[in-house]
């Protein structure tokens, strides 16, 4: 059963689910409310402070209180699904998350994944999406685990109801790699 969670900045809107980087940026919110009080978050997101505009809020359920900041709004997206009539009137989900989940930074080489809690996540193909140079197969365990001893790929730990996965590869990618396959860690597969 999820716990829902208040948000501090807008009245009637309860927050299910949310995820934060290392610095507490916002990155996944999950919310329900009527439409009207979403919208009314939505505009003050993109409002600048001094026009009553949001750059951080708390959710708060019981003892439970997190201060979640909104970086940058341009690097967030959005999504909603109306659910209809309930017992509380019309209720909407809003999702609000960053634009790595669903389009790779490929210039930059990061990515974003985001699953659930419990679940299991493969960061291989997303990694291999991302990385500049081409990866075989055959190389994925040897090259996941330098990539995680990197912080390369590395779990994000500031959420609830939902995990999620960060992918930076950085400008040691390619002396990496070389020096993998000068070590012998890294082979091209024998031809026929």
């Amino acid at each position: 059963m999820t716990t829902m969670m208040t948000l501090s900045a807008i009245a009637d809107v309860y927050a299910d689910a949310y995820l934060a980087d290392d610095s507490g940026s916002l990155l996944f919110l999950s919310v329900w409310g009527r439409y009207t009080a979403l919208q009314e978050l939505l505009a003050r997101l993109q409002l600048p402070r001094s026009e009553n505009g949001i750059r951080e809020f708390t959710l708060a359920s019981g003892k439970f209180k997190k201060l979640v900041r909104v970086a940058n709004v341009d690097d967030l997206d959005k999504a909603t699904l109306g659910v209809g009539l309930t017992i509380f009137g019309p209720l909407t989900q809003l999702w609000i998350y960053d634009k790595l989940a669903l389009e790779p930074d490929l210039v930059n080489h990061r990515a974003l994944m985001l699953h659930g809690i419990e679940r299991p996540v493969d960061p291989w193909p997303l990694i291999k999406t991302v990385c500049p140079l081409p990866l075989l197969d055959e190389w994925r365990e040897c090259f996941l685990s330098r990539c995680r001893q990197r912080r390369w790929i590395r779990p994000l730990k500031h959420g609830a109801g939902i995990a999620g996965t960060l992918i930076e590869l950085d400008e040691d990618l390619e002396p990496m790699i070389t020096e993998m396959i000068q070590r012998g860690e890294l082979s091209l597969p024998a031809t026929a």
